[in-house]
């Protein structure tokens, strides 16, 4: 039998086995406990015998603000870690003869309903060897602070002296915030990385509550693996740089040749191989550290040479490969290439626009050629348009229309012809109108084309269904 006691010698005779009782009656697992505490508030009497001896002097000027304004207020839910599970208390003193403290009685509940989510957490936490510490913070109205503990570990009864320093500390967390709701810091200690992230929010539960979430985590093998990653795409890039600067040379000796059909065959080869191992580590790269401006900018690149193999590949093969024609939409197709080209068109300081009047305009013809022609066209227009100018891509029934303001065309018959190139100054083998006209021809696709300095150029197809 259980009784409230004072300092004095003569206990007040309360039994509070029997009040347990009662006060649990109706409720599962008797959530309900009653602490009592001698002056130095360490708990000498309690219904949960794990409480007795804690000392929560910490705690005594929220006390005795309560005590003064004579309310008795629930605190937040806070983590025992005699118990590892969540309390609230209520607090207020017991008087006897005429001792103004003679002690504290507390009422606690304990949330049962949350242990299998703290144990997810800690789970997780301990999964993650990253992470090397979790803390977590309440800070009350009153400026109450208690912490939370989120990792695994055996219950044990703290000691006063590691309850104010864990108080300490999270005061020190709160401050490292001032005014901020997020926080990272990084530092290094004994050649180790780390990663301080501190996150702060209202308590949905209590008004006026803040709670601090502080997240430590060892980045050394992250950025050891990120370094060596690097070293490997400074190699790719060079090796890419090279192969791309061998295509050039080639190119130029093979120009020379009569039978310009053997280099373009050449080019092909060359092109092929360092173009797949770009893309593949490019794509590696973005898996390891996500997608950067140096990513996009080797992504825009890798692109422009896959265009050019597709039209050398597609020139070279062009009496040999047997295309499916089928009913396509020409919407979804020049909307799929416009998404493709968007990225070569802002690594070019450029900026491409589609607009449709008809969602449901289709044509019969092999995808693979239907994408050469709309290619080749947003290909020469991104080559060709005045830097920071917006290319327009407009498809009205059957007509696809590409404008754009750059230098005026001095030829608009001559551009067509195999090989010819009207500006020398910007790259290109030659093939791409070529390729354009040979499919207009195929597919009795009217083509018409404007260019001058006011009005800019226009690409015009009239496509029969």
């Amino acid at each position: 039998m259980r009784y409230i006691e004072s300092q004095e010698a003569h206990p007040l005779k309360i039994d509070l086995a029997e009040i347990h009782t009662q006060i649990n009656a109706g409720h599962p697992n008797s959530p309900y406990n009653i602490n009592i505490t001698n002056k130095a508030l360490v708990i000498s009497n309690s219904t949960f015998a794990k409480e007795i001896g804690f000392d929560i002097s910490f705690a005594k000027d929220s006390f005795a603000e309560h005590k003064r304004d004579n309310i008795i207020l629930p605190c937040p839910p806070l983590f025992e870690k005699s118990t590892q599970s969540f309390f609230s208390f209520s607090d207020g003193y017991i008087t006897k003869d005429g001792d103004d403290k003679a002690g504290l009685l507390q009422i606690s509940y304990r949330y049962n309903s949350r242990d299998k989510e703290l144990q997810d957490i800690q789970k997780s936490i301990d999964t993650h060897l990253v992470v090397k510490d979790v803390k977590a913070f309440t800070f009350g109205e009153e400026g109450f602070i208690h912490d939370i503990i989120l990792h695994e570990y055996k219950a044990y009864k703290p000691t006063l002296e590691e309850v104010l320093t864990r108080i300490e500390d999270g005061k020190k967390i709160k401050n490292s915030l001032s005014n901020n709701n997020f926080i990272v810091n990084k530092f290094t200690k004994d050649g180790i990385h780390f990663k301080s992230i501190n996150i702060s929010s209202n308590s949905i539960i209590f008004d006026n509550t803040e709670i601090i979430f502080s997240i430590l985590i060892d980045e050394t093998e992250y950025l050891d693996e990120l370094k060596r990653l690097n070293i490997w795409m400074l190699f790719i890039t060079i090796l890419g740089l090279l192969a791309i600067l061998i295509i050039y040379k080639i190119r130029n000796k093979e120009t020379k040749l009569s039978e310009q059909d053997k280099f373009i065959q050449s080019s092909m080869h060359e092109i092929k191989t360092p173009l797949s191992v770009i893309t593949l580590n490019n794509q590696l790269r973005e898996l390891e550290s996500g997608e950067d401006e140096y990513s996009q900018e080797i992504d825009s690149a890798m692109k422009i040479l896959k265009m050019s193999y597709d039209d050398m590949n597609f020139a070279m093969n062009v009496d040999k490969a047997e295309y499916r024609v089928e009913l396509l939409s020409l919407n979804a197709v020049i909307q799929d290439r416009v998404n493709y080209f968007k990225t070569i068109a802002k690594s070019n300081c450029k900026n491409i626009v589609f607009t449709s009047s008809d969602a449901n305009c289709n044509v019969n013809m092999s995808l693979v050629e239907l994408t050469r022609l709309i290619d080749n066209n947003i290909s020469n227009a991104v080559k060709y348009a005045d830097l920071d100018s917006t290319i327009k891509i407009t498809l009205n029934d059957n007509k696809i229309v590409f404008h754009n303001h750059g230098k005026p065309i001095k030829d608009t018959n001559k551009i067509f012809k195999k090989y010819f190139r009207e500006n020398r100054v910007v790259g290109g083998h030659g093939l791409g109108l070529n390729i354009v006209s040979d499919i207009a021809i195929k597919y009795s696709i009217k083509v018409e084309v404007t260019s001058d300095v006011e009005s800019g150029t226009y690409f015009n197809y009239t496509i029969g269904r």
